[in-house]
């Protein structure tokens, strides 16, 4: 790991939506404000470990990570990919017990902009627009974990598929899915084969039917009693 704090690394920041907010003509004051160091990962390196004290905000600048909890087996679950430009674990960084759950692996080289803890509720005090954007994202990422959660309960990839497709249709028979295969699978925990594979039999069987992101449910009873 390297460390080397640069201005042109900050503005890379006003990307993140924790800052993209911020109005234009507040940034440069806001720069000014915000105390940083950034840190540069190799592919394979651990940036966050679970279990640590999490007193920083971490913000990924540069690159991928995969964030993941080990059990007490020693087996490890994937909980969420985080791509460039986003932050890290903002739930943790101001709770009682603020040890990290997950552990954060990059899977390419990534740069990260660390802000303390201290640094980061002076900017949520001093910038109106920061404290919304934090305070939203931490909102969306409950909500997020939420349906994780959920979805891991569910034992198959065809009763995750099932509960998906009831929620996502509100109630319509024929919908467009907001988010493509690839991201349902990483949601789901699967390969993006392994979920195509399923929803194609699921077709064949005459449950839904399927042209790309077009879904049209067939038999929303027998989805229900995948649950």
């Amino acid at each position: 790991m390297q460390q080397s704090p640069h201005a042109d690394d900050a503005r890379m920041i006003f990307q993140c939506p924790l800052c993209s907010s911020i109005p234009a003509e507040q940034r440069e004051r806001f720069l000014q404000d915000v105390r940083f160091a950034v840190r540069s990962y190799e592919k394979g390196d651990t940036i966050v470990t679970q279990g640590a004290r999490y007193d920083a905000l971490y913000i990924l600048i540069r690159g991928e990570i995969v964030t993941e909890m080990a059990d007490e087996k020693g087996d490890f679950m994937k909980v969420e990919q985080i791509r460039a430009p986003n932050p890290m674990a903002t739930g943790f960084l101001f709770s009682a017990d603020n040890r990290s759950p997950v552990s954060a692996v990059c899977k390419v080289d990534c740069s990260v902009i660390v802000i303390p803890k201290e640094n980061v509720y002076f900017l949520m005090r001093e910038y109106e627009s920061f404290m919304l954007a934090f305070l939203s994202y931490i909102s969306n990422k409950v909500s997020f974990l939420s349906e994780k959660l959920r979805l891991v309960s569910l034992r198959t990839i065809r009763a995750k598929i099932a509960y998906y497709l009831l929620k996502e249709s509100g109630g319509e028979k024929s919908f467009r899915l907001k988010t493509s295969k690839e991201s349902m699978a990483r949601l789901f925990g699967v390969s993006r084969p392994a979920l195509v594979k399923v929803m194609m039999e699921m077709a064949e069987e005459g449950l839904i039917d399927v042209d790309r992101r077009d879904i049209q449910i067939n038999d929303r009873a027998t989805l229900q009693k995948m649950l």
